[in-house]
């Protein structure tokens, strides 16, 4: 619930786009979590994270109540299932994944916040291209810090 706080008020970039910071970590402790020793119990822990995390980033930001959740939800399940059978060390598996679930997360969200039809064209110049690249680039940082600790908690 933290993350998703500190994500609302603390991480707006200038253009008024902030970093998914929950998405990321969420995506990351995913791919970290199918190498662990009992991946069910990694994977029920990020889960909750996402559930909770996304829960928070509804009533933070405004959205109707379990629009991130789903959304979080949904690209973390659909990353567990794609890569449950790859190792996550390469730099190019989280950053797939990531692009992946972004493009997932956010069109679950638009689908559930925009009121009418969406213009998908400039959807996609204005906010889904923005937040793709902001997702990536805060993806391979997040993703080996979080393998340090991991690793350091061994």
């Amino acid at each position: 619930m933290a993350l998703a706080i500190i994500q609302v008020t603390l991480f707006a970039i200038p253009l008024g786009f902030t970093i998914p910071l929950v998405l990321v970590v969420v995506i990351c402790k995913t791919l970290l979590g199918i190498e662990a020793t009992s991946p069910d119990i990694e994977l029920s822990r990020t889960l909750r994270w996402a559930l909770y995390g996304g829960l928070t980033l509804d009533v933070a930001a405004g959205t109707p109540l379990g629009a991130h959740a789903l959304a979080l939800l949904l690209a973390v399940f659909v990353v567990a299932v794609a890569t449950h059978r790859l190792h996550a060390e390469r730099p190019f598996i989280p950053l797939l994944a990531m692009l992946v679930s972004a493009l997932i997360y956010e069109i679950t969200l638009a689908l559930l916040t925009q009121p009418g039809q969406i213009e998908w064209r400039s959807y996609t110049q204005m906010v889904l291209l923005p937040a793709l690249l902001v997702a990536l680039i805060s993806t391979l940082p997040t993703f080996f810090l979080l393998r340090i600790a991991s690793l350091s908690r061994l």
